[in-house]
């Protein structure tokens, strides 16, 4: 029988996709009943520290992975959202860097914990109710977000003359980001500085120099943030075939500097974010294209790990294929197949959540969210002028270092840390839950949001800082994340905004003087 056409906030709706709306938000409904049942057993679990259910590791192990798998096909069905939305990457991403060690396990047995520093097989059960507390505490937020009502019609274009005006500011500051982290990369690197280290000594060297203040802040912060954030900035402004090209050309370059020195997180976020922005922007990115990125990111994971190990200046096509094989000698992923080698180089953080579950709160007690505050200062701007008068030092001890004093002592650099495990030790079962409800219900709507108003450059571009931030967040704790929400906001909006004021009173005065001059 033929769909009949409805009337829907004036739009013509087939009474099919009416009838496809009613039944997802019924699912949804039921989903949310489903998830805070889950929700409310596995945070039990967490609060008495009891593993699941299921009597072995293996059995535990394939029941998380499988769990939150389904979360996410869930969440993504029943609120129609393509695989590079905000919400569908990070449990991708949170995905990877906490079920992968789980996921090998199921084919190496206890050779996927070689490389660990210690293995605690009852801290690494107790572990999984935590990982499937944030899925099921994410689908949860999700839920609570209706899904999208039926329509035909496209986003709305703004006529507004002061957005586009804007847009354009924001596309030249784009280009000047770029160009000015390029020169101060460039500078540094020919002072001895910079990328030096990584050409001379690899990676080791190179963050070694960071990390004893060898290298310039400027520099440092052109790497890390400048070179990404402009390229963000650049895609989130495109609105051609011409200048989605020039973003291709000019991150190839900016791409294959971060990449060689041995960052992972930075330039594989922005690679995804690129691709999410383009989708935003209009560009016709399948399925297929989606998982071309995806398959992208898995190879470069130990492609970039392997590399670590061979300085710049000893890089040959030999090197490179050896690393895209898995044939570099003392890595964790020698001699290892495509899909091995992934989930080696991304199973490493899960002994981060291990070490916390242990000793938290059986040795220490939680945190009570005194990281979450610190973090809050550190993103203060200019906040050594304020703090140094008084000999402050907010954050001599972050998560990530105090995890390193359980795992190995002694050593300045781990696995980094982990979102969920952060977490976990500032409250416990509830902070795990409403970290990951937030999040659930924040991105959700934010991908809502941004999706109705990709016409905006700055919303777009704000947006695509902020979801690459918390990728890297995923794996790491949140001073980052908070410091780069404060910068990105005062470079997205404010900035333009300045030159955009200045720029109109630069033009009031010109006219004011050919009126005066005028006979």
């Amino acid at each position: 029988m033929e769909s009949l056409p409805i009337e829907h906030a004036g739009r013509p709706v087939t009474r099919q996709m009416a009838n496809d709306w009613v039944f997802r938000e019924y699912l949804r409904m039921a989903l949310a009943g489903l998830a805070i049942i889950s929700t409310l057993g596995l945070g039990w679990l967490v609060l008495t520290h009891q593993p699941l259910p299921l009597g072995d590791l293996r059995s535990s192990a394939l029941a998380t992975v499988v769990f939150c798998l389904l979360v996410i096909a869930c969440m993504t069905y029943v609120q129609r959202v393509p695989v590079l939305s905000f919400p569908s990457l990070l449990l991708v991403v949170t995905f990877m860097f906490t079920c992968s060690p789980l996921l090998l396990y199921q084919f190496q047995g206890q050779a996927a914990f070689r490389d660990w520093e210690w293995v605690d097989v009852r801290s690494t059960l107790v572990a999984m109710p935590v990982i499937a507390l944030a899925f099921s505490s994410f689908l949860l937020g999700t839920m609570l977000t209706r899904t999208p009502e039926p329509s035909d019609d496209a986003p709305p274009v703004s006529q507004h003359d002061h957005v586009h005006v804007d847009e354009r500011i924001l596309r030249g500051l784009g280009y000047a980001l770029y160009a000015v982290a390029a020169l101060l990369i460039v500078a540094s690197t020919i002072t001895g500085g910079a990328l030096t280290y990584a050409i001379d000594g690899g990676y080791h060297a190179f963050h070694g120099a960071k990390r004893a203040g060898q290298i310039s802040q400027l520099a440092g912060v052109s790497l890390a943030r400048l070179l990404p954030w402009s390229l963000l900035i650049l895609t989130a402004t495109s609105k051609d075939r011409r200048s989605r090209t020039i973003v291709v050309l000019l991150a190839i370059p900016a791409l294959a500097v971060m990449l060689g020195i041995g960052d992972r997180s930075g330039p594989l976020a922005a690679v995804i974010m690129i691709a999410c922005g383009l989708f935003l922007r209009g560009s016709r990115i399948s399925l297929m294209r989606s998982l071309a990125v995806a398959v992208l990111v898995a190879f470069l994971m130990p492609a970039i790990l392997n590399l670590r190990t061979v300085p710049i200046s000893q890089w040959s096509g030999a090197v490179l294929g050896m690393a895209a094989t898995n044939q570099v000698e003392a890595t964790n992923t020698y001699r290892e197949d495509f899909l091995g080698g992934f989930l080696i180089t991304t199973s490493g953080s899960y002994q981060t959540l291990m070490a916390t579950v242990k000793v938290v709160p059986q040795e220490e007690s939680y945190h009570y969210g005194s990281d979450y505050l610190s973090s809050l200062v550190v993103a203060l701007p200019f906040r050594n002028l304020l703090l140094d008068p008084f000999d402050l030092d907010i954050r001599s001890f972050p998560p990530s270092q105090w995890v390193l004093s359980y795992l190995a002592p002694g050593r300045t650099a781990g696995p980094g840390y982990l979102q969920v495990a952060e977490a976990y030790l500032q409250f416990g079962a509830i902070g795990v839950i409403i970290l990951y409800v937030l999040l659930g219900w924040g991105l959700t709507r934010l991908w809502r949001y941004v999706s109705t108003k990709s016409w905006d450059a700055r919303t777009v571009a704000f947006s695509l800082i902020v979801m690459s931030e918390t990728l890297i967040w995923v794996r790491n704790s949140s001073a980052l994340f908070v410091r780069a929400l404060t910068w990105g906001w005062l470079i997205v909006y404010l900035a333009p905004a300045l030159i955009r004021g200045r720029a109109g009173r630069s033009d009031a005065r010109a006219i004011a003087q050919a009126e005066a001059s005028e006979p």
